[in-house]
């Protein structure tokens, strides 16, 4: 007689499954809730990737040093120099600068990805709120795949560049910078070899 009241058995997931769900994570595997404007209907997202974290602190700590400008430039004696009101409309402007400048670097990192489908790879080149450029090149046109690590910061870190080589219009691909790039490598060999064995 079956039990009634056991729950199945979960399905087993192999290590490359099992979407992941956060929108500001640089290696996005089998995301769940991502999507791009040219993906097709029967197109599934493998990869979406960003470059890593690590590559934003640049800009962090140089939005931390504008930040103490009108503080510094007050303690200098700078402002009392200046009839009243200036100071204020000056420090005002000075964060309003600042602060186009922090959300100008996030959005850079943030919208510039890169996608991997079970059908193609996709770049995603966003250099402002109005100019972008997107590239693609089917998996069948992959004709070579090679990554890199450098530094002693990638190297800690595991993260590092994709080169993609294609018989497409472009050429070659570069992820540049991001997390896992052996991991992606070998998800890209292994769709090429998926995709000559279909063939």
């Amino acid at each position: 007689m079956p039990d009634v009241f056991v729950s199945p058995a979960p399905p087993q997931k192999t290590p490359l499954e099992g979407g992941t769900h956060s929108h500001f994570s640089a290696f996005n595997l089998y995301p769940t809730d991502i999507d791009f404007e040219t993906r097709e209907d029967k197109e599934k997202i493998i990869l979406m990737l960003r470059q890593h974290p690590i590559v934003n602190i640049g800009w962090i700590l140089i939005t931390i040093l504008l930040l103490t400008g009108p503080a510094i430039l007050g303690a200098f004696g700078v402002f009392s120099l200046l009839p009243s009101g200036f100071p204020l409309v000056i420090s005002l402007a000075w964060y309003l600068v600042t602060a186009a400048f922090a959300i100008e670097k996030f959005i850079d990192w943030y919208f510039n990805v890169y996608f991997v489908t079970d059908q193609r790879v996709i770049d995603v080149d966003f250099f402002n709120l109005i100019d972008k450029r997107v590239s693609d090149a089917e998996i069948g046109r992959i004709q070579d795949v090679s990554y890199s690590t450098n530094g002693v910061a990638g190297t800690m870190l595991n993260f590092g560049s994709v080169f993609i080589q294609t018989a497409s219009e472009v050429s070659e691909f570069e992820f540049e910078a991001v997390p896992n790039p052996d991991k992606v490598a070998k998800i890209l060999d292994d769709l090429m070899a998926k995709n000559k064995i279909d063939v």
